[in-house]
């Protein structure tokens, strides 16, 4: 925390509030805006919380995702040929519209994520006093609750340990099977599936996360071939795999 208070006021001598970089940066506007009620700005300590969500939950999960999948991918190069048709035969420039559509990449982004979630689990806490099946909660009470116990449930996950873009591929796809097939959709983000959380409090960077991996996989795998090195499995701060890895550009486009 203190490397963000040192971040702050560097910025803010930097860049006084009339700045164009004070008006047109997340850092910017973070720094300088103003409740719309009391016109009064944050304060220090709600900076620094704003700063170290958007560090971790922006940038970290992000990482992870981008990580896991490419391991993913190269170790299943049946999965990852698949993908390359797909992406090969999208329009150019990509548009958002046909990355939301597009079964196997859609697939794989999220079986990726069923596998190795970036974040393990979350909490809520009862706004009230609650009773749920014979036990009484008190209003404030904190509940967590496990993504990874969720994903690798083996009544709905079949062989959970395993990676199989098919269990989310829609039913009229060639590549679909019935026994591959988990039942659940993935964008409604439900009990069985909670990447994201849900309800109210479902993460807001949710969409701006899946249309990130859609461009950056749609351009890698369309344009390059990538080679992973030296993959190993991570829990701590995020859960997924750190890779190495090597970009070459494709000759036959």
């Amino acid at each position: 925390l203190n490397t963000f208070d040192h971040l702050i006021d560097e910025f803010m001598r930097e860049n006084p509030a009339e700045s164009d970089r004070a008006q047109t940066t997340v850092m910017g506007r973070l720094v300088y805006c103003k409740d719309k009620e009391n016109n009064q700005m944050m304060t220090r300590d709600e900076m620094k919380d704003n700063m170290l969500a958007l560090a971790f939950a922006g940038h970290d999960t992000a990482y992870a995702s981008i990580s896991s999948l490419l391991y993913h991918l190269s170790q299943n190069p049946d999965t990852l040929e698949a993908l390359v048709e797909e992406t090969s035969s999208l329009s150019e420039p990509l548009e958002a519209g046909e990355l939301k559509n597009a079964p196997v990449l859609n697939a794989c982004m999220y079986e990726s994520w069923r596998v190795d979630p970036p974040v393990l689990g979350a909490s809520r806490k009862a706004t009230k006093d609650i009773g749920h099946k014979g036990y009484s909660f008190d209003a404030g009470s904190t509940f967590f609750y496990s993504i990874i116990s969720a994903t690798t449930d083996e009544s709905i996950y079949k062989n959970h340990d395993k990676f199989d873009m098919r269990r989310f591929l829609p039913k009229d796809h060639p590549l679909y099977q019935s026994s591959a097939d988990s039942g659940i959709d993935p964008v409604q983000g439900r009990i069985n599936y909670p990447i994201f959380g849900g309800g109210a409090h479902v993460c807001l960077g949710k969409s701006f996360a899946q249309l990130e991996l859609r461009v950056l996989f749609a351009r890698i795998t369309r344009h390059y071939h990538f080679e992973v090195r030296n993959p190993s499995k991570v829990h701590f701060p995020f859960n997924g795999w750190k890779v190495e890895f090597k970009l070459t550009k494709r000759k036959d486009i």
